[in-house]
């Protein structure tokens, strides 16, 4: 009876804080300690992030990713999204300029299948390499990534929108960044960034 008792209490008293996997393995269920994993950690519970193989958080942007007119490729980054939240049908990414508030280029329609972007994503309106995806014009008026292009040093962020829609509401060709940033806002489930610097 006691024993009973305890179960009985312990039913009573499940809540956030974890008490209710107790009481699954407690009732000795077939699967007990699966079902204690998936309420642990389901996909949805962590912590969003943006990460590429070239650029570290907080570190400086390598050639590669910069401008011509700085000695560099123009060249987008590989781009990895992880622990997306629960319901993302489409992503966007978009690069902005943090020291002068300018949008440089954006990428959106990303199936939200995808766990991130390839390098050197093409230059075109709907990319090959990430199909689905499409792009607007960057802030020089191209199709595409511009990377960082500064006189001086400045501080630059990646920014990934996880949508709760298939596609960005209302977007065509004619769709610029900065209406991406505002619509991706609207529809956005949560945001992960990556930010980093480059010196000329």
């Amino acid at each position: 009876m006691r024993t009973l008792l305890a179960i009985a209490l312990l039913a009573g008293c499940g809540g956030d804080d974890g008490g209710g996997n107790a009481m699954i393995d407690a009732a000795g269920s077939g699967s007990g300690s699966d079902a204690a994993v998936q309420m642990d950690a389901p996909p949805s519970t962590g912590t969003f992030t943006l990460t590429s193989p070239t650029i570290t958080e907080g570190g400086a942007i390598p050639l590669t990713h910069v401008c011509t007119n700085r000695g560099g490729m123009n060249q987008s980054p590989e781009l990895a999204f992880a622990n997306v939240p629960t319901g993302t049908m489409s992503f966007a990414v978009v690069l902005t300029d943090l020291t002068n508030g300018l949008v440089h280029s954006s990428i959106y329609d990303i199936p939200g299948t995808a766990t991130g972007l390839p390098a050197d994503v093409d230059k075109v309106y709907a990319p090959t390499d990430v199909p689905g995806a499409h792009q607007t014009n960057n802030y020089s008026g191209q199709r595409g990534y511009a990377g960082p292009c500064p006189p001086n040093a400045h501080m630059y962020q990646f920014k990934v929108y996880a949508l709760g829609t298939a596609t960005l509401n209302g977007a065509t060709m004619t769709t610029t960044k900065d209406q991406v940033v505002t619509t991706a806002t609207a529809a956005n489930l949560g945001t992960a960034t990556l930010t980093a610097t480059f010196t000329p």
